[in-house]
């Protein structure tokens, strides 16, 4: 072994260290678990179902307060849906996949991925100003507003998972949130509902769509990696 092939072999070592201090292995498997992509479905369909039908009963009843009781109830039981049994079910396969991992300290894992170390210095900052905004757009009277701040600070917050955890698929959150939160900020008042599922709804559909085109992605690259292994 010559010496050019020494330092080739010592800089590709240097640049592997390198890539798996920039990664978090951890965050990458807790927040790309499977069923993940059925998830994402899930609450996208859960805002769908709220948010098209309040918009089109606010226009046709002037306000939401103005819909029939009836109609309301249903709308709310579908929040009511999305937020218990879709949180529950989010729960579950985050705290499994981390078991899996880590075993009983599974949780704490989770925590310490996201919010501990490095990270705090971003995700803290991050959720303060969200609540800020939010609590700003209420206080002058603006509650609406608070969707495209929550929105931007979402996407932003996923856009750092995704360079943390090398999970492209997260970009489609991020960028989503950035960029459709930013458009909002003079039109969501206007028609809060329809931008409710435009911010969130489309969210988490291209979100699905882009966690499926990546395990795509994988199952073809493993693919041919076994062919060349095999010959």
């Amino acid at each position: 072994m010559d010496d050019d092939t020494l330092r080739r072999l010592s800089a590709d070592i240097e640049e592997l260290k390198r890539a798996v201090k920039r990664n978090d292995p951890m965050l990458h498997e807790v927040a790309a678990p499977p069923g993940w992509i059925a998830f994402s479905l899930i609450a996208a369909t859960c805002i769908t179902m709220f948010a098209l039908p309040a918009h089109l009963l606010v226009g046709r009843y002037g306000s939401f307060a103005g819909i029939p009781g009836s109609y309301r109830i249903a709308l709310f039981a579908v929040l009511g849906l999305f937020f218990v049994a879709g949180g529950a079910f989010k729960i579950r396969i985050l705290l499994g996949r981390a078991v899996q991992l880590d075993g009983s300290g599974g949780f704490a894992r989770i925590v310490d991925s996201f919010y501990g170390g490095r990270a705090a210095h971003e995700t803290i900052p991050l959720a303060l100003g969200m609540v800020a905004g939010v609590a700003y757009a209420f206080y002058f009277g603006h509650p609406w507003v608070g969707l495209s701040v929550t929105a931007f600070i979402v996407g932003t917050i996923s856009n750092r998972i995704a360079m943390r955890g090398d999970l492209r698929a997260y970009y489609a959150i991020g960028y989503w949130g950035i960029l459709v939160g930013l458009v909002s900020v003079p039109f969501v008042e206007r028609a809060p509902f329809l931008w409710l599922f435009l911010l969130f709804g489309l969210m988490f559909y291209v979100f699905a769509l882009a966690q499926i085109v990546e395990k795509a992605k994988a199952s073809r690259g493993n693919g041919t990696h076994g062919q060349a292994s095999g010959s």
